[in-house]
């Protein structure tokens, strides 16, 4: 396998927030300005995803480029095909100084940038990185709700619906507030806030920050029928 070598390119990951234009912050426009190749993440080939959406807003003229991030289970498979477009892409990204990656939210939260980092790597072993944080889902949703998340000494917990149900009911407990993040992935969900209740305030963002597309449940209808991808659940004890 052939080894790229270069001086200390940089690759940027940026957090887009929850998915409103308006709430991509200046930095990560700025940044995105001064960087000569832009990767864009897609969940599906030949599907436009809400970062390229975003991204398009705000900058119409710009080539976009699309790289496959498949939503699988196995890893190896997954960085397998990322490793792959990369190497197809080195002509357009070995004289790039600054290659920048939006991501969905926080660049720093459950980032689909981690996965390019570890492929980048193996082309270009000496390659820098800068990261820059965006909005969280979970802080648009308790805006949503006009409620603060935590105040003075309660402890708040970010939940992946993807973990362990014994872990997700044993963190709720101990929790004062918490934020669950694809709450579609939980089997029984209204069996665990059941369990590990009761709760104060209950809602379900779904597409945070969309326009035309953002809905907001609350109580026994925010744990009901979760069938979006792009949900977030937030409770209060």
């Amino acid at each position: 396998m052939r080894i790229f070598k270069h001086n200390r390119q940089k690759l940027i990951i940026a957090g887009l927030g929850p998915g409103s234009p308006e709430l991509v912050t200046l930095d990560v426009l700025e940044r995105a300005a001064n960087s000569q190749v832009i990767l864009i993440p897609h969940s599906h080939e030949n599907e436009k995803g809400l970062a390229e959406t975003i991204m398009a807003h705000h900058m119409p003229d710009r080539i976009l480029t699309p790289l496959l991030f498949p939503m699988i289970r196995d890893s190896e498979k997954r960085d397998k095909i990322i490793f792959s477009q990369l190497k197809d892409l080195m002509p357009e990204i070995e004289n790039a100084e600054n290659i920048f990656f939006p991501v969905i939210g926080d660049s720093m939260l459950y980032s689909t940038g981690a996965y390019l980092i570890e492929a980048m790597k193996k082309l270009i072993p000496d390659i820098d990185f800068e990261f820059i944080p965006g909005i969280s889902a979970h802080s648009l949703a308790s805006a949503c709700a006009k409620r603060f998340m935590v105040m003075s000494d309660e402890i708040f917990s970010v939940i992946p619906g993807t973990a362990d149900t014994e872990k997700i009911s044993a963190v709720l407990k101990i929790s004062d507030t918490a934020a669950i993040y694809k709450p579609t992935a939980i089997n029984d969900i209204q069996k665990i806030i059941t369990e590990t209740g009761p709760y104060t305030k209950i809602i379900r963002v779904d597409f945070a920050g969309v326009k035309d597309k953002e809905k907001i449940f609350e109580g026994k209808e925010a744990i009901n029928d979760i069938k979006e991808y792009l949900s977030i659940i937030l409770l209060w004890h």
